[in-house]
Order: structure tokens, then C-alpha cells, then sequence
């Protein structure tokens, strides 16, 4: 087999994320991608955590090619983190493919992250935060101003499943389908 280079590719050497790999990048952008938030990066050290545990494993003893991902994925980056987890998947995918010898560079990784991470921040947040939480807050509102404490349980509860469901399909999405989702 060979890459876009015309070189040729040992497929017995074959580089491929498991699906625990990749919920396990998943469920760390999930929970982790504001824990370490800051104005200079926004989001970038959430999506290098969220990532952290493949550099070895996408680049085995390639050092180098380690250290590279890493700082790929030190650049600026800020999205909706539900709606905006396709971006990740989609730079999921391509890292694996570039890992296996595909022509992908870093500016293609980079000006995936920066062409879509704005627009689906503008989705995410008019979706989620100026139409499904409203409308939550309204029902969850609605039972507990009739003196029933579940109210507060529903919103939460409610909240977080079609979060969780939202920011799944998403992720899975933006892998499934790699740079050809652009």
C-alpha cells in the first residue's frame, strides 16, 4: 500500500485506536474540557488531555512525532463542547490516518480545529443554551413551583441525558466520518 507520497506503507504496522481509545478521549472532552481554561489557549489543553493517552500509541517510539502532536494540539481552540466534540473526533480520525502514513499535515489538522471550532460554538450555544436549557428550566421550573421537589431532579436529569446523548453522537460522528465530514 502506499500514501499520497507514492511511499510505500507496511500495513503489518498498521497504527488503529481501539473504540476504548476513543471513548476514552470522548468521555475526557466530556468532563475535562474547561478544567484547565485559561485566556491563553481557551480550550486547547482540554483537547490535549482529552487526547493524552494516544501520542504513544498513535506514534510508538516516535518521540518526535510525540512531542509534534502535542504541540498540534496546544494551539488556540474554543467551542461549544457538546455540539463542537464532532471537530475533535473528525481530528481524531486524521491523526490516526497521518499516524498510518497518510499526507495529512499539520496545517490540515490545525485549519479543521480553527475553520469549524466558531461555527459550531454559534450551533452549540444557541441550541443548547438558548433553547434546551430554557425549555428544561421551564419544566423543571413548572414541578417544583407546584411544591414538588423533583423538579430540580427532572432538569438535571433530563439535562444531562440529552447532553450526554447530543455530545456522543457528535464525537462518534466527527471520527466516523474523519476530514471527508468537513
Amino acid at each position: 500500500t502506499f500514501n499520497n507520497k507514492g511511499e510505500n506503507i507496511n500495513m503489518e504496522n498498521k497504527v488503529s485506536l481501539s473504540k476504548k481509545d476513543v471513548l476514552s478521549a470522548f468521555w475526557k472532552w466530556t468532563f475535562f474540557s474547561h478544567a484547565n481554561y485559561n485566556y491563553e489557549r481557551l480550550q486547547a489543553s482540554g483537547v490535549l488531555f482529552s487526547m493524552s493517552h494516544l501520542p504513544k500509541k498513535l506514534y510508538p517510539g516516535d518521540e518526535k512525532a510525540q512531542k509534534a502532536f502535542m504541540q498540534r494540539h496546544m494551539q488556540f481552540y474554543n467551542t461549544e463542547p457538546h455540539f463542537g466534540g464532532i471537530i475533535n473526533g473528525m481530528v481524531l480520525s486524521m491523526e490516526e490516518a497521518r499516524a498510518n502514513g497518510a499526507d495529512i499535515p499539520d496545517d490540515a489538522i490545525n485549519s479543521v480545529k480553527t475553520g469549524l471550532m466558531g461555527p459550531f460554538a454559534g450551533i452549540g450555544d444557541t441550541l443548547w443554551q438558548g433553547t434546551l436549557q430554557p425549555i428544561l428550566l421551564a419544566v423543571g421550573i413548572g414541578i417544583a413551583s407546584a411544591g414538588n421537589m423533583l423538579g430540580a431532579a427532572v432538569f438535571g436529569v433530563t439535562e444531562a441525558i440529552i447532553m450526554l446523548t447530543i455530545a456522543y453522537i457528535m464525537y462518534m460522528r466527527g471520527y466516523k466520518t474523519g476530514k471527508e465530514g468537513v
